[in-house]
């Protein structure tokens, strides 16, 4: 564990970083390489600590991984679908996405494997994903009164199904259309809200036959198979979403983040900071990549208080504590609705977020469904805070750290190599003392 000690005087942002590849489509990149026939090369990939846990887990079922972490490519030999019979469990430490994403791979198998997980893991539920599966044919125990670890049994005469969603899950969606791709028949998800759509877009990309739609999502299987392909990862949006915020909320800042990544159903707080007042200007954006780009210019603004729906919900959901500090900035009040699902998927998340940030001076009320901000709330440290191990929460605290001229503590901050081991490195390339 180590603790992080900020600096005693407030920072503005100057100049241009580029931020690291997509970790999200990272994920689903790998695991469709891994399934595929022949070859993908992954460019501008970063080997953060939960990707080299995904890279890990499709090596042991079959696949070549060759990285070259100095020029940021992935090499991958795919197995096309035939994986590798294991006598040791796989471990999917605490990386959510892997585990959702791997227990839909491993349903079309007919091996058995055991899949176990760190302590946040195996605490987490997984039942609505593994009844869903079941349904389909697939065979889960867990071997405690935990979730994980957890026997699979897959099958390779699976049945697709209808699933009308019954919370907004982006992981329970990719799991089901990784499955669906192997299945016999048709797979239906009758959506509730639509969510990140890089499972999908990617599947079409490697050869799967996927249709999508703003209300439903349809597997066809058994039409063409999954083909190595070249995929250029453009930058996440997620981490660029820290920039954004510290370059809105820190007076004289000018900031380019070049190649960030677009997808329309990442981008929610570029739309939220825009309702709060904000003028983000937009250059170079890409021309048919599989997924859009572009370069993001950000200078300060006063932002004002809004109103977030459920809609936007889905869309935010990786940067609800970063919202939450940027209200807390703004003139006037927020209101985040329609958080019920998300409390279902991170309440851990948003408890800590609401303690750490009081441990700032910063307030909020945060109920079953709806989290209220009041703006204009000055930075107050009161306490050391701690990141929880959650790297959006470590991060969003070293950006409420250049707000104030007032030093603390960040205990656990390693939990940032998580998603970006350079975030503090890169952050003090644009930072210039107020």
């Amino acid at each position: 564990m180590f603790d992080y000690n900020t600096q005693p005087h407030k920072f503005k942002f100057q100049g241009e970083i580029n931020v690291p590849g997509d970790k999200s489509i990272a994920h689903r990149a790998i695991a469709l390489g891994a399934l595929a026939d022949g070859v993908t090369q992954i460019s501008n990939f970063t080997y953060a600590d939960d990707l080299a846990v995904t890279a890990k887990v499709f090596k042991e079922l079959g696949a070549k991984i060759h990285t070259e972490i100095s020029n940021k490519d992935m090499i991958i030999k795919g197995v096309d679908h035939q994986l590798q019979e294991l006598d040791h469990p796989l471990d999917v430490a605490n990386v959510g996405t892997l585990e959702s994403l791997l227990l839909g791979v491993l349903a079309s198998s007919t091996n058995q494997y055991e899949v176990i997980g760190g302590n946040y893991l195996s605490k987490r539920p997984s039942d609505r994903l593994v009844k869903l599966l079941s349904g389909m044919g697939a065979n889960y125990q867990s071997l405690t009164e935990q979730f994980l670890p957890m026997k699979v049994t897959g099958s390779s005469d699976l049945q697709g199904i209808v699933y009308h969603q019954d919370i907004s899950s982006a992981q329970i969606k990719s799991s089901l259309v990784l499955a669906g791709i192997y299945a016999k028949t048709d797979t239906t998800i009758i959506r509730k809200l639509p969510t990140r759509n890089h499972t999908e877009v990617l599947a079409n990309y490697f050869g799967a036959d996927v249709t999508i739609k703003p209300d439903l999502i349809v597997v066809h299987p058994g039409h063409s198979k999954l083909t190595g392909q070249n995929l250029t990862i453009p930058g996440d949006f997620s981490s660029a979403a820290f920039y954004i915020a510290g370059a809105l909320l820190t007076k004289g800042s000018k900031l380019v983040l070049p190649k960030v990544g677009l997808n329309s159903t990442r981008i929610g707080l570029l739309n939220v900071a825009k309702q709060m007042g904000a003028n983000i200007y937009v250059d170079n954006r890409s021309v048919k990549s599989v997924e859009p780009f572009g370069d993001l210019i950000i200078k300060s603004q006063q932002l004002h208080g809004t109103k977030i729906t459920s809609k936007q919900v889905q869309f935010i959901i990786d940067e609800i504590p970063l919202i939450a500090l940027m209200a807390s900035q703004a003139s006037g009040q927020t209101i985040i609705e329609g958080v019920h699902d998300v409390h279902l998927q991170l309440s851990d998340r948003i408890r800590n977020m609401r303690v750490e940030l009081a441990k700032l001076g910063i307030v909020m009320q945060v109920n079953d469904d709806s989290i209220v901000i009041d703006g204009d709330q000055k930075i107050t440290v009161k306490d050391t805070v701690d990141s929880h191990n959650d790297h959006r929460i470590a991060m969003m605290l070293c950006i409420a750290s250049i707000l104030t001229d007032q030093p603390f503590k960040i205990k656990n901050i390693e939990a940032i190599d998580t998603s970006y081991p350079g975030f503090i490195a890169d952050l003090n390339k644009v930072l210039v003392a107020d």
